[in-house]
């Protein structure tokens, strides 16, 4: 394991910046938490692959990209016919968009909505401002 994989949560906040630099870095943290706590504790009664899925694509959309379908699979741990189906429902429930293969790619993209942001924008928010309190009790 890394030193990374040690750090608390509020560790791996940015410091400064603004606050979609802090939302973002937020989500990547949550998704790399996951990682870890799966990594460790190797048992299949943690998939949550719509979350996982939501956090990548804010990931994503934070850097101005979408993700293709495969990679954004890879990023759950639930079998690629599973994240597949939860990717469908995210789209049909307006939180993410799809659009074609460019040309020469053979997957299709997929990107966050400003409805699926809006969604977990919330919960990110609320995760750094206990961070950058240090109250991690529940309210």
């Amino acid at each position: 394991m890394t030193s990374r994989d040690h750090a608390e949560p509020a560790q791996c906040i940015v410091e400064g910046g603004n606050e979609s630099d802090q939302l973002a870095a937020v989500a990547r943290r949550e998704a790399l938490d996951r990682k870890r706590r799966n990594r460790l504790i190797p048992y299949d009664f943690f998939a949550e692959p719509a979350w996982d899925i939501l956090l990548a694509l804010y990931v994503h959309r934070h850097g101005g990209t979408s993700i293709d379908a495969q990679s954004l699979c890879d990023a759950t741990v639930a079998a690629p016919t599973t994240a597949l189906r939860w990717i469908a429902l995210l789209i049909e429930k307006g939180l993410a968009t799809w659009s074609p293969p460019a040309f020469g790619e053979t997957d299709v993209r997929i990107a966050l909505t400003d409805a699926g942001a809006l969604q977990l924008e919330p919960y990110l928010r609320d995760t750094l401002r206990r961070s950058q309190s240090g109250n991690s009790a529940l309210d």
